[in-house]
């Protein structure tokens, strides 16, 4: 038997694997939580929740695939609190304590989502999990 971990893209790394895996452990990137800078199709910075949400579908569905027929999915995913400001700007978000070339603010979430007041939780788990039933 042999372990197998796969580091990159999954939406990359995945088709090209050949073996079915028992598990897959992972935890993707939050909603608007951080940017990692320089990559147009990173996950988590979608405009909308439910951008993020079909992305996440986009993902399992190859996670799916990859999995034997009684394979395990262990996946931690956190809920984000909405806020709002009309110039589209928020804080820089740091990753590590690293000089990494990140932006000094990131324009995601810029729009205002209706039903949502300030430091509402979106309820993005829920949704998620809705939505891989």
């Amino acid at each position: 038997m042999k372990d197998t971990i796969l580091y990159g893209d999954c939406r990359q790394t995945l088709p090209a694997f050949i073996d079915k895996a028992q598990m897959c452990v992972t935890s993707p990137p939050y909603y608007g939580l951080r940017d990692y800078g320089g990559k147009s199709k990173q996950i988590g910075q979608e405009q909308t929740p439910e951008e993020y949400i079909e992305e996440m579908v986009n993902v399992f569905r190859l996670v799916r695939d990859n999995l034997k027929d009684d394979g395990v999915l262990w996946l931690n995913i956190g809920d984000t609190y909405y806020n709002y400001r009309s110039d589209g700007n928020y804080p820089k978000q740091t990753v590590s304590k690293s000089n990494q070339d990140l932006p000094s603010f990131s324009p995601a979430r810029g729009n205002k989502l209706e039903g949502l007041k300030s430091k509402d939780l979106i309820g993005i788990p829920w949704m998620l999990a809705f939505a891989l039933r």
